[in-house]
């Protein structure tokens, strides 16, 4: 507390609380001096507007928060959400924003998720979108040329799975790693082989995550058709998001607030194979992507691994791998293609930026503002 009034006293004097009330302010149970100041607490009281950056971590914060709002029901606790979105003229590879200016109009990036006109993604031939595709993984390939922790020939008609982000160990990015005998039998199937490119970084004070870096970079250098991608950035993120067929996610569930490589990705084509959670458990539809069967508690985290190690692998063996390689005469994934169509209308409109701020305006600056003016409106009370 001695902290707290050197740094706050003069400040707390000025606007007229007492420094019990603060400190209250910051407690789970006010009035017990014994309680250090939580400075969440306080921001959550004394905030006009609290929200979650997706609709599920929304519920979770109303779960875990509820203290703060003591006799209200968790369902009625004032924390609400508003999902993040990404930047679309900046993820957006020039080519897919070429055909979506042609089909759908020069400001698709600025239209509105509801706009008719987003319907016309629907009319961009196949082999026309297939083609694009094709020369967005080309320069993904070249780049990682220069990238490469352990240079590879990667086959552009393999099917490619990227996973870039921090390595942080919730995010478990060697989840797929765990049963190494069938990872090998995807990757070196003759006839339909899979390669994995791997991307990130872990926190210097991390030993965890860069304990998972290393067994990643380790299976690199055994498996050929897996990949670690150094010094990576956002150059290199955007080249793995516009170029790769599948982007794979598989947070622990509940732990992942929102994230936002996989709307990147989406918004290019690439199909996502994710566990529920963050945006992706509101964005999921059988035609977008898959999503990977999860039963978490966190209460046993060792039971929650190989359980949802195995729906991914048996998602990639069942129904990701043959879907990318049922082609038709032409060489075409048709059922593939539809799919990326999908992600492409949805995630480009949904999960955008635009979408973004306008729900931060509606649910919360908005009201806020319209808030602030009607007190300034009030007569003066010691008049």
């Amino acid at each position: 507390s001695g902290l707290v009034w050197d740094q706050l006293g003069p400040y707390l004097s000025q606007v007229g609380i007492s420094f019990d009330r603060f400190m209250d302010l910051g407690r789970q149970r006010p009035g017990d001096p014994r309680e250090r100041l939580c400075t969440t607490y306080a921001a959550l009281r004394l905030a006009d507007q609290s929200v979650g950056v997706s609709r599920l971590h929304g519920a979770v914060s109303r779960r875990l928060w509820k203290d703060a709002w003591r006799g209200l029901p968790e369902t009625q606790v004032p924390i609400g959400s508003v999902t993040n979105g990404v930047h679309m003229p900046t993820w957006v590879a020039p080519e897919i924003a070429g055909l979506l200016s042609r089909y759908v109009g020069p400001d698709w990036w600025d239209l509105d998720p509801a706009d008719g006109r987003w319907h016309a993604v629907h009319e961009i031939p196949a082999a026309d979108l297939w083609a694009v595709h094709g020369e967005l993984k080309r320069r993904l390939f070249a780049f990682t040329d220069e990238r490469a922790e352990t240079p590879r020939e990667l086959d552009l008609n393999a099917l490619t799975i990227g996973f870039g982000r921090r390595f942080a160990p919730y995010k478990r990015a060697n989840l797929l790693l765990r049963d190494r005998a069938r990872l090998a039998k995807l990757l070196r199937n003759s006839k339909r082989p899979v390669q994995i490119l791997f991307a990130g970084k872990s926190h210097p004070a991390d030993q965890p995550g860069k304990d998972i870096v290393a067994g990643i970079v380790g299976m690199a250098r055994e498996e050929p058709r897996v990949v670690f991608l150094k010094d990576y950035d956002i150059a290199l993120a955007r080249h793995l998001v516009q170029g790769t067929d599948v982007w794979l996610n598989n947070p622990r569930r509940f732990l992942e607030a929102s994230g936002t490589s996989g709307m990147k990705a989406g918004a290019n084509g690439a199909l996502n194979v994710s566990i529920l959670d963050g945006w992706w458990d509101e964005a999921y539809r059988p035609e977008l992507g898959w999503a990977i069967p999860s039963g978490a508690t966190l209460d046993r985290q060792d039971i929650d691994d190989v359980a949802e190690a195995e729906g991914l692998y048996r998602l990639l063996e069942r129904e990701v791998v043959p879907a990318f390689y049922d082609r038709d005469e032409a060489g075409i994934p048709r059922r593939w293609v539809e799919m990326m169509k999908a992600s492409i209308r949805n995630v480009a409109t949904q999960f955008a930026a635009r979408r973004m701020v306008i729900d931060y305006f509606n649910t919360a600056y908005g009201p806020g503002a319209r808030r602030v003016e009607q007190l300034r409106l009030l007569p003066d009370w010691g008049g």
